[in-house]
């Protein structure tokens, strides 16, 4: 049975944890703030640094 009474905040809590987890382990989390996974403001909690938004191609 479904349980309609889910925890979101606990699932984000874990999606930012393994976040936080892939950059200790050196990998590129870029792709987590394009697809809305985490916000620019958690990028810059976890990184230490400002996210900047790819630069747009003109093909």
């Amino acid at each position: 049975m479904f349980n309609f009474d889910f925890d979101w905040t606990k699932s984000m809590m874990a999606m930012q944890s393994l976040i936080q987890q892939s950059y200790d382990w050196g990998a590129p989390i870029e792709v987590f703030v394009q697809t809305g996974a985490i916000t620019a403001k958690d990028y810059e909690k976890i990184t230490g640094d400002d996210y900047e938004e790819p630069a747009k191609s003109t093909k």
